[in-house]
């Protein structure tokens, strides 16, 4: 069962994820919107935070600029989906290490 802590955590694991894909639609309003094209800017950050996932992009934008982009928005989601799962598993490997240490105490010194 779910603790109110737990669904918390789980809910933000999502947060940088959508961040990034709300990103990637806002730099792209432009292309539907002319008086909004000066947000393609957002495009330059997200392909610089994105790095590495963003390399292979690079290499495909000169002949294949669909698929680049197709690439950084789906892939570098999961990427960031996956960057806060990892943070997220090794906060709790981290507050599990520190409650066992609380538990059992400082460690016993013993004098010669």
């Amino acid at each position: 069962m779910e603790t109110p802590k737990s669904t918390k955590r789980s809910f933000l694991v999502y947060v940088l994820p959508l961040v990034h894909l709300g990103a990637c639609l806002i730099s792209m309003v432009g292309h539907v919107i002319p008086s909004l094209q000066y947000l393609g800017i957002i495009w330059v950050g997200v392909m610089l935070v994105d790095l590495p996932v963003s390399a292979i992009a690079y290499a495909l934008a000169w002949k294949h600029g669909t698929v680049a982009t197709i690439w950084v928005v789906v892939v570098g989601t999961l990427w960031w989906y996956l960057l806060s799962r990892g943070a997220g598993l090794l906060i709790d490997k981290i507050r599990a290490r520190a409650q066992l240490g609380r538990r059992t105490g400082p460690p016993l010194h013993h004098h010669n």
